[in-house]
Parts: structure tokens; C-alpha cells; sequence
């Protein structure tokens, strides 16, 4: 049993499987419903997936740089900008411009949340990444998919936004904790109810997503295998697991199975 545990930690941890997935997390659920009302269209949807790979690996870079206060590497850093450029130019000649606008908006975003003045561990932070990760990038792949956007849309990506603010105060608090900088006003609150503020967005992310159920139609194995993807949470809760492992990478892996998980309740 033992094994088995380190195996699966090992696997939720894995810095490869969580780079796959923390873009795909991202347009699961909006194609996932947009294919529902339209036939899928694969191709566009793998262009959107190269271009979140390449802006996520850019933020990942900035992120770094940030946090160690070490030179930008603007090599790589231009490497990954003009992969992403270049991507879009092949989703404009799939898509239209509305939508390579929208992206652009959101690439422009992905530096400006670290350069010149950095968003991370604070409060704008919370306000803005689950606005432009959440909201505008599910909006994204279900119009690639449907060619609209109904309004309800909004109501169900709830529960994303809840659980990505919740995986967000993790990391908060992690980067807060580790650092020797003064801390700011903010920041000095979330330390100070860091337990209540990551348990009460956790639960209001399922108590939503139940809400959900509530108007579905959804199977009941459907059901518990989303239920059964809060049990994940509790490595991030327990002490002895705080200071090995890897938040970023475990976040990243935990949010694919809930995205997964709840976008399975929708399955008719």
C-alpha cells in the first residue's frame, strides 16, 4: 500500500505530465461542452493546445525569474514568443480574427502578470488569472468548437474558477512562506487565514459543481468519480506532506482530474 501511494504522489508530481496537462486543463471543459452542440474540430482545437503549451512555458520562465530575482533569459523568452505567435497565425487561417484577438489579449496578459511589475502573491492575482484562464479560455475552445457562446456558460465554469482560486491561495502561501521578502498587507492577511480561505474554496468549488449536478441529468458513475476527486485534496492538507511536495506540479495534475471529473457530469 505503501508502494502505491509513492507511486501515485510520484506520478501527481511528475514536472512532464503536469507541463501536458495544465494546458489541457484549461480547454477541456469549453470544448468538452462545445462539442456537444457542434462536431468537433480537432485540428483547431490541438493549435489552441500548442499555443497554451508555449504561453504557459513562457510564464514559467518569467515566473522563475521572478522569484529568484535572476536575469530574464530573453533568448528563451523570445523563442516561446514567437512560437506563439506563430501559432496564432496558423489559428487565424482556422479560425477568425475575434478569436486570435481574444488570444493575443490573453498572451499579452501572460507577461504583463510578471513584467514590468510582477501580479504574483497578490490580490490581483486572484482577481485576474481565473478571469483570463478560466472564463476566457474556456469561452475560447467552446466557440472553436460550437462557433457561440451561450450565457449559461458562465454559471457552469463556477466551480472551475472556485478550485483554480483555491489551487492559486496554495501556491500563494507556499511562495509567501519561502520567501525573505517584507510581506505586504495582503499578503500578511492570506498567512494569517490561509487554513480557512483554501478550505472554504474547496468546498464552495464542489458545493457549486453539486449545485450543478442538481440540474443535470448526470450518471451516477459520473457522479463518483467526481466525488471521489476531492479524496485528492488530502496531501495538500496534510502536514507531513508540505514540505516535499511539489505544489505547482501536484495543482496542475489535480485540477486536470477535477476539470475531467466535473465536465464527465455533463456527458449525456
Amino acid at each position: 500500500m505503501l508502494t502505491i501511494k509513492k507511486q501515485f504522489l510520484h506520478l501527481m508530481t511528475h514536472t512532464f505530465l503536469a507541463m501536458l496537462t495544465a494546458p489541457l486543463t484549461l480547454l477541456l471543459f469549453g470544448a468538452w461542452r462545445g462539442m456537444t452542440f457542434n462536431g468537433p474540430n480537432f485540428l483547431l482545437l490541438f493549435m489552441l493546445y500548442l499555443f497554451l503549451m508555449f504561453t504557459h512555458a513562457l510564464e514559467r520562465l518569467l515566473s522563475k525569474s521572478e522569484q529568484s530575482g535572476s536575469k530574464l533569459p530573453y533568448k528563451m523568452i523570445l523563442f516561446f514568443g514567437i512560437l506563439s505567435i506563430g501559432t496564432l497565425t496558423i489559428i487565424f487561417s482556422l479560425s477568425n480574427l475575434i478569436l486570435v484577438a481574444i488570444l493575443l489579449l490573453y498572451f499579452v496578459y501572460s507577461i504583463l502578470q510578471f513584467y514590468p511589475y510582477s501580479m504574483s502573491n497578490t490580490f490581483y492575482e486572484i482577481l485576474l488569472r481565473p478571469f483570463f484562464k478560466i472564463l476566457i479560455l474556456s469561452s475560447v475552445s467552446f466557440f472553436s468548437q460550437a462557433n457561440f457562446i451561450p450565457l449559461q456558460l458562465q454559471y457552469e465554469l463556477l466551480p472551475l474558477a472556485l478550485f483554480h482560486i483555491f489551487g492559486l491561495i496554495q501556491i500563494q502561501v507556499k511562495n509567501t512562506a519561502g520567501s525573505d521578502r517584507p510581506m505586504t498587507y495582503y499578503q500578511q492577511l492570506l498567512m494569517k487565514h490561509s487554513k480557512s480561505l483554501k478550505m472554504t474554496s474547496f468546498l464552495l468549488a464542489y458545493a457549486t459543481a453539486i449545485f450543478q449536478i442538481l440540474n443535470l441529468s448526470s450518471s451516477l458513475w459520473a457522479i463518483s468519480v467526481f466525488g471521489l476527486s476531492a479524496l485528492l485534496v488530502f496531501p495538500l492538507f496534510k502536514r507531513r506532506f508540505q514540505g516535499t511536495l511539489r505544489i505547482e506540479q501536484y495543482l496542475a495534475n489535480y485540477s486536470f482530474l477535477f476539470t475531467l471529473g466535473y465536465s464527465l457530469l455533463f456527458l449525456v
